[in-house]
């Protein structure tokens, strides 16, 4: 029976491999010239990830999962901030000069996923689904069953601007967008909150 490659290692590896990878990309690289970049071997790579495309697989979530995790870790440190003031902090959290490479290097792994979605599905499940699910459950409480169309808007939002941010480097001017879209798409939810409230209160008035 095979010991079960540690996690730790693994992730130790991983992030290795995403500071290589994001300095150079990924330009048709194969397992073996990976493992050249970090100084190992690729039957070690294989050990850990069992083959290409589970590493692949494997940078994609470990990339997504700290972003995610940096803001859910941001909305449960500032419970008594709006939902614009913890959306302010978490993308100034991100976007500095030492993450664009690494961020580069997650749209170029979200490009190649597109090239085949089912081979995918599960990165997909990760960045778009997990991600929606996570913003969801953070807003739910305050905005009901429309709760799902409005963090898939946020998170729309974020990517592209991921993507401004990425071709311009214009951090006071994405500061300044994000801060406009969210303190709009806050007023949104509650002027459409609102109208239900009084929707339901109008109803249970002509009940009576």
């Amino acid at each position: 029976m095979s010991r079960k490659p540690d996690s730790q290692a693994s992730e130790e590896i991983l992030e290795k491999i995403i500071s290589a990878m994001s300095k150079k990309g990924l330009n048709n690289l194969s397992l073996r010239d990976i493992a050249k970049e970090i100084n190992t071997s690729a039957r070690m790579l294989i050990y850990y990830f069992e083959s290409f495309d589970n590493l692949i697989h494997s940078i994609f979530i470990h990339l997504s999962t700290k972003h995610k995790s940096t803001l859910k870790k941001t909305f449960h440190e500032n419970p008594d901030k709006t939902f614009v003031e913890v959306s302010e902090i978490f993308i100034q959290s991100i976007y500095f000069d030492k993450n664009k490479k690494p961020l580069l290097l997650f749209l170029e792994l979200y490009v190649r996923a597109l090239r085949d979605t089912e081979k995918y599905r599960l990165f997909f499940n990760e960045v778009l689904h997990n991600w929606i699910t996570e913003i969801e459950s953070m807003i739910a409480p305050k905005y009901g069953k429309k709760s799902k169309i409005y963090a898939t808007m946020i998170l729309s939002f974020y990517r592209g601007l991921m993507l401004d941010w990425l071709a311009t480097k214009d951090t006071e001017r994405i500061y300044e967008t994000n801060k406009a879209f969210t303190e709009l798409i806050n007023g949104f939810m509650k002027e459409q909150t609102t109208q239900k409230g009084k929707t339901i209160k109008k109803e249970k008035n002509n009940g009576n």
